[in-house]
């Protein structure tokens, strides 16, 4: 029991730490595209949204990835 508690805690910490990272990099894309909208003109709110908006897919596929990756471990170690 102890190692499933262990496996979840694991699991949880790379999620958080996931999505803290993709979350940054999404408000990382929103300023940078406030600085530079007035030189580059307004297309760059697109190109931000189309990076957010893109990003989704790929957070999830790297959570999918992580849980598995953690289970198989737990299961290879009980």
């Amino acid at each position: 029991m102890k190692r499933v508690i262990f496996t979840v805690r694991r699991t949880v910490h790379v999620l958080a730490a996931s999505i803290a990272v993709e979350l940054a990099l999404d408000f990382g894309a929103g300023t940078a595209a406030v600085a530079l909208s007035p030189y580059v003109g307004e297309w760059v709110y697109a190109a931000a949204g189309v990076l957010v908006i893109g990003s989704l897919p790929v957070l999830g596929l790297n959570i999918a990835r992580v849980v598995r990756r953690e289970w198989e471990r737990h299961r290879s170690l009980a």
